[in-house]
């Protein structure tokens, strides 16, 4: 690929996720949240019985923004936290009933930004364009392992 397409392959991708970024931002602000609120939530949701320690370590955070961001979703009632049946130490965290409903407009909500960035293309082509995608991430997350170590 030349350099002039090699340009504008990378500011159409720019702006692709540029795009799926706002569009993300603007659906969690309808629902009163953060995109870290989000990410927890769905960790929460996807991981029942899981603690602050657990969410600390899926996000690459500190201890002590985990537990902000989990006391922020509690208090909007979407998790609750209760003691270990493993170890009474440890606190577990669960979603709500409102937590629950929250997180299924959220699936709706991506489910609908997928169908229309896939709209148009035939049932080949989404796969396809999947496969690439996951090719292109995987290889630019190779590059950033190999720049850390």
């Amino acid at each position: 690929m030349d350099y002039e397409n090699a340009h504008q392959l990378g500011r159409l991708i720019l702006k692709l996720a540029n795009t799926l970024i706002k569009n993300r931002n603007r659906h969690l602000e309808a629902l009163d949240l953060t995109t870290s609120q989000a990410d927890s939530l769905q960790f929460f949701l996807a991981n029942p019985q899981c603690t602050v320690t657990d969410l600390k370590d899926y996000l690459e955070i500190t201890h002590q923004t985990a537990r902000g961001l989990v006391q922020r979703i509690e208090e909007k009632g979407l998790v609750t936290p209760s003691p270990s049946s493993i170890d009474g130490r440890c606190r577990t965290i669960s979603p709500t009933e409102k937590g629950m409903e929250l997180g299924r407009t959220m699936a709706h909500n991506r489910e609908r930004t997928v169908m229309r960035l896939l709209s148009g293309m035939t049932e080949e082509e989404q796969e396809i364009f999947y496969r690439l995608l996951q090719t292109a991430y995987e290889n630019i997350k190779n590059e950033e392992k190999e720049m850390l170590s």
